[in-house]
């Protein structure tokens, strides 16, 4: 039989080893699992006292008052929750979509036409002294009779006002066609793009159609011989032609991505509609549904 020398040598020795475990188990929280929060001094439960218990080798320890905060496995295994639908393009769509109203136009383009010019970046400025969402030019504004054209709101009704101008200047072209004109004449500007429609004229091809005919034509303002004896000179035809096909592609994605309406972000284009995003030049014709 072991003396009470040795029994309390024993209990010493299990006291000195539970508080060892304990010291490790404030350390590191592995291996931990709550268990129901006790009560507190005044008899309503607290955070405070909740009781934490480590389990290892048959003995139970357990630790009041622990300050580790562990997720359920509720919260653990919770699903990421994602908003359904296309999200947004950016923070001026309700503007984008209020001046392609008004202006009888595609919400569509005018979003492509920005993402092309700025990234939607408000603050964009060119070399060529274009400025803000749209690079919108002095030249350009003073077309449609703006003085204000920097701000976001302004940069936006100007701009769409200058491609409803654009589409009534190329109104003996029709659908995608016009599209491409008008697209092209924002780039380079007008003069440049019925210079390019008389050369087309006098080489063969149609004036009126972009992809089979002025996406050819367009490159030859590059060419010395000839443009210089256009009344406009020469032009960056290939970059314009570039720059067309990317806004196309785009406004394509677009039409997938969203419904008519910028309010309709949640919804596709089921039917496929706006073929021709430019308005009528005699009686404009909302693309706004």
């Amino acid at each position: 039989m072991p003396s009470p020398r040795r029994r309390r040598c024993n209990t010493v020795g299990l006291l000195i080893a539970g508080l060892s475990i304990a010291a490790i188990f404030h350390q590191s929280t592995n291996h931990v699992a709550p268990d129901t929060p006790g009560p507190a001094a005044d008899g309503a439960p607290s955070a405070s006292s909740r009781t934490w218990s480590l389990r290892g080798g048959g003995w139970v320890i357990r630790v009041d008052g622990a300050e580790v905060e562990l997720p359920s496995l509720g919260q653990q295994t919770r699903p990421v929750m994602r908003p359904r639908g296309p999200q947004p393009l950016s923070p001026y769509d309700q503007l984008i979509a209020y001046h392609a109203e008004a202006e009888g136009l595609d919400w569509r383009l005018i979003a492509a036409v920005i993402f092309e010019e700025s990234r939607f970046a408000a603050d964009a400025v060119s070399d060529a002294g274009a400025v803000g969402l749209m690079q919108v030019r002095p030249i350009a504004a003073a077309a449609v009779g703006s003085r204000a054209f920097a701000a976001p709101n302004d940069n936006i009704r100007t701009g769409a006002r200058y491609l409803r101008h654009l589409s009534e200047e190329f109104r003996e072209s029709t659908g995608r066609d016009r599209l491409g004109l008008v697209l092209a004449a924002y780039n380079m500007g007008p003069s440049h793009v019925h210079d390019a429609q008389m050369l087309a004229r006098r080489v063969g091809y149609e004036p009126n159609i972009w992809h089979e005919s002025m996406a050819l034509v367009l490159p030859l303002l590059q060419h010395a011989p000839l443009c210089e004896r256009l009344p406009k000179g020469c032009a960056r035809g290939r970059d314009t032609v570039a720059y067309v096909r990317r806004i196309l592609q785009r406004y394509d994605e677009y039409r997938g991505r969203f419904g008519t309406r910028a309010a309709d972000l949640d919804e596709g284009d089921e039917d496929g509609d706006a073929d021709d995003p430019l308005p009528d030049p005699v009686q404009a014709a909302s693309a706004s549904g």
